[in-house]
This record gives structure tokens, sequence and C-alpha cells, in this order.
């Protein structure tokens, strides 16, 4: 009940996205890990302290479900309510995918990764619970892994790919690479059967007492160990790419509006109007012909490029939750702040943020105050190419 909860509140915003994207919401089947993970290891830790310790009937010898007939018994109760409540609480992200239109296609391969990371938890807390054979170890299960958010967050590409959740979020023209899908599918599957493995085999010694002998303790946990450590070698020193632009992320469609030419990506065409809305009440408050901006892209359009963008364009990133994000790039943009500093003429700064408040929202205030909106976009009319390369002197600011 807790991984539902946990896993419904980190994807209840996405639930009322009117644009969602397939590749986002598919990578939620893995970055929803960073909470439902600990609970997961957590409660399978605690369930392997007190059913296997030495003084359980089924962990002496003579008991014919001693070794790998327990553990599977145990692991697929344990795997059956802690990953199938994992994947309920993501069932309802996935359907309000579908039925409001989804960009794009669903990456299935990507969610049964997520799921894999869920079960690779359970069996490593289980194994833990085993080794420790005390309550006092579920704390600890839960925080080392939670504390895999951090590797993943300031880790990035090192580490991103042995690590359940990403650091980012794959958007529209971008997703997962596949050597990072299969990497991980392999990664996550072998880290379970290891801890499964092993689990059985210190079962099965404690009850024959191979492991009364401290060199085959130490053999079978290197035996179990060695696909898992293999694997984040290959990871370290060959780091496979975390994502890759799509082909289509090239594509687009433009509109021309007032000498701007404005351009999404295809699969946002019907955003088209919410992106020159974002800009034009900017524009109609500034009243003139912006100087040196003839283009605003979707951001999507230069991921190629590295995001980098070309002279007289501005990006903005088109949000599916409808929303657009990048009109304060503009505003800066025509108020020169890019192209100013501590040298400017005295007085011209406050100028600056009181005028990229009105371009904002309208608002008039300090050094505007005395001013109506027709002779703020007549000051600017006269000043913009002084605004845009930060020339402005003292004896050229509106009298407040």
């Amino acid at each position: 009940m807790v991984i539902v909860l946990v896993v419904l509140a980190g994807t209840w915003e996405m639930l009322s996205w009117p644009y969602p994207v397939w590749v986002q919401a598919s990578a939620h089947w893995h970055q929803q890990f960073v909470f439902a993970g600990p609970v997961a290891g957590a409660v399978a830790a605690w369930w392997a302290a007190r059913l296997n310790r030495a003084d359980r009937v089924w962990s002496q010898s003579p008991s014919p479900r001693v070794g790998a007939v327990l553990v599977t018994r145990h692991l697929t109760v344990l795997t059956g309510w802690l990953v199938g409540a994992y994947v309920l609480g993501l069932l309802p992200l996935t359907v309000a995918t579908a039925l409001n239109g989804g960009i794009g296609v669903p990456r299935p391969w990507v969610m049964v990764s997520g799921v894999l990371a869920m079960v690779a938890a359970t069996a490593v807390g289980y194994l833990v619970g085993t080794l420790a054979g005390s309550l006092v170890v579920v704390p600890f299960v839960a925080v080392a892994l939670y504390v895999l958010d951090a590797f993943a967050a300031y880790g990035a590409d090192t580490v991103g790919a042995v690590v359940p959740q990403l650091y980012t979020d794959p958007v529209l023209g971008v997703s997962e690479s596949a050597g990072l899908v299969v990497f991980r599918i392999a990664w996550f599957s072998a880290v379970a059967a290891a801890s499964a493995a092993l689990a059985a085999r210190v079962l099965r010694g404690r009850a024959t007492g191979r492991y009364s002998s401290r060199p085959a303790a130490v053999r079978d946990g290197a035996v179990s160990a060695a696909a898992p450590v293999v694997l984040v070698v290959a990871a370290l020193m060959t780091t496979p790419d975390l994502f890759e632009i799509e082909a289509s992320a090239r594509d687009r469609t433009c509109r021309d509006v007032d000498g701007i030419e404005y351009c999404v990506h295809r699969d946002n065409a019907d955003r088209m109007d919410d992106l020159v809305g974002a800009f034009d009440g900017i524009l109609t408050r500034y009243g003139a012909e912006p100087p040196g901006i003839g283009a605003v892209w979707d951001r999507t359009l230069v991921l190629e490029r590295g995001g980098s963008r070309a002279d007289g364009m501005l990006t903005a990133r088109i949000v599916p939750d409808g929303s657009v994000d990048g009109a304060a790039s503009m505003v800066t943009e025509l108020v020169g702040v890019y192209e100013c500093d501590s040298a400017a003429a005295p007085g011209v700064l406050p100028v600056l943020s009181d005028l990229a408040d009105f371009l904002e929202d309208g608002t008039l205030g300090g050094t505007l105050s005395g001013m109506d909106p027709a002779e703020v976009r007549g000051w600017i009319g006269r000043h913009r190419h002084a605004l845009a390369e930060c020339t402005l002197g003292s004896g050229d600011l509106p009298a407040a």
C-alpha cells in the first residue's frame, strides 16, 4: 500500500497533463524507484530477518525446503506484493498517457528495466536480511537504496547505467539509448539472480554446517557476485550513452508572425499557438521591431546541436503540462540584461528591472510609474538598439 501511495504521489501531477510524452511516461517506470525501491528493500529485509534465522524449522538440515526452494517461495511472494504494488501505482500514469494521446510510442523495455530494478531491490533486501538475521539492518537497507538517488544526481553519466533512476527525464526528441536499456535489464537481472542465489547458499550452508569454514562462505559470495561485478566494471570502464537524439528531433513546422519565425517539433504542431501566445504579449508591450531576434524555436529542435542556438534565435521549452517555458529569455534579450554589467551608466539597472516587469506582465512601477503603456512603448521605440546593446546613458532614462 505504501509503495502504491508513493508512486501515485510522484506521478499525480502528470495524470492531468494535456500533452504527455511517452518517453517520459515510460521513464517513470524506473524514475519512481527513488522512494518505492527503499520501501521494497526494507520490507524484504524485515521479512528475511524474521523468517530466515538459524532457529527456524525450515533452516534446519532435515527440512526439504531449505535453500533454493525456500528462497524461491519467499521471493515469489515478496515480488508479487512489492513489485505488483509498484506496477499498480504506475498504471494510472500509463493509462492517462494513452487516453490523453501521448506523443510518440510507449517504450516497453524501458518499463521492464524499472520493474527489474524493483525486483533487484527486493532480492538485495532479502539477502541482507538473511545474512544479518536482525531487524537492525532494515533501516540501513532503506537508507542505502535511497542514497542511490544521490549517485544518480551527482554521478550523472558515470553511474547512470547501474542506478535505477536517471538524473533527468528524457523529453520529446530524446530517448534512453538502446545500449543503456539492454545493459540495465542485464544488470538488474544479474543483481536479482545473484542475491537470490547467495541467500539460498547461505541458508543451505547454515543448515548443513558448511559455513563453519570461512573460506567456503567467501567462495560462495565471490561466485554469486561475479556476474554483477563484471557488469559494474564494464559499465564504469565503457559507460553506455544514457540518451540518444532521435532522428525526428529536427523535423519541424514553422509559422512567420510579424517577422519572427516560430518553429516547433512536428509532434508539437498543436502547440504552435501556445508558443506564439507565450511571446506575443511581450512583443505587443514592447511595441517595436525587436532588434536581433528573428526566430523562436521549440528547444527540441536544437538538441542535435547540443542545445546551442543560432544568432538571433531564442528557444522555448514546450512542457507537457500545457505551459511554455522560455518567454523570460526574450525579456532579458530585449532589455539587454546579458549585455549590461556593473559598468552601466548610473540609474540604468533599475530602469531595466522595471522595464522587464512591464514586458512580462504589464506592471508599471518604480522608474516607470509616471508613464502609461503608450509612453513606455514610445520610449522603447526610440531607444531599442541602445537597450539591446546596453549603451543607454543617464540622459536617456525616462523621468519617474
